[in-house]
């Protein structure tokens, strides 16, 4: 089978499965789909100079690698933390554990930022939502509030770490740990 036959058929065969993954790391359907059609519109362009023997192991490391590169440009505007749990869950290899252990460190130093400079109230919303990954909605309703006042909190927080100083430098070494994982196998 030719270079164009097999394109077509890893088109045909991982297209769906390659966007499904891209949007649970992304958790945006227009940048899911984005990541999806530049890599294979790359595969398209870079064809004739490559051999590939597993389309899918090929197809998953590159959209993988996309993410990470979509994620490290985005605008640090909510907490990403899920998506960086998300990331490292997809590799099972022993460098992960230096990562995972790199990202517990990071998870720390927020969480210890956040106690030091959020009002109490503000404080707990923040925890509910990022550690306990309770929706605006559940959260106002455990709290008797509105989830715009819940969606206040958060913006609250999340800009009062960022002013911090720290949380920008944290957010750096989470681009490090990002970039150790695009940089480890699938």
């Amino acid at each position: 089978m030719g270079k164009k036959q097999d394109y077509d058929k890893a088109y045909n065969e991982y297209w769906c499965q390659l966007y499904t993954y891209a949007n649970n790391i992304l958790r945006s359907h227009e940048a899911a789909e984005d990541v999806t059609q530049e890599v294979f519109l790359d595969l398209w362009n870079r064809l004739d100079g490559l051999t590939i023997d597993h389309y899918r192991a090929y197809l998953f490391k590159a959209v993988k690698f996309q993410c990470i590169k979509k994620l490290r440009k985005m605008p640090f505007t909510e907490v990403h933390l899920e998506k960086v749990d998300a990331i490292l869950s997809l590799d099972d290899t022993e460098s992960n554990l230096a990562l995972e252990e790199n990202k517990i460190l990071l998870v720390e130093k927020i969480d210890a930022a956040a106690n030091d400079l959020l009002p109490e109230r503000c404080l707990q919303i923040f925890k509910l939502r990022f550690k306990e990954n309770l929706s605006y909605k559940e959260i106002a309703s455990m709290l008797n509030i509105s989830t715009s006042t819940v969606d206040n909190q958060i913006n609250k927080a999340l800009k009062t770490l960022r002013e911090s100083g720290l949380y920008n430098s944290e957010m750096v070494l989470l681009q490090i740990i990002l970039m150790g994982v695009a940089s480890a196998s699938c």
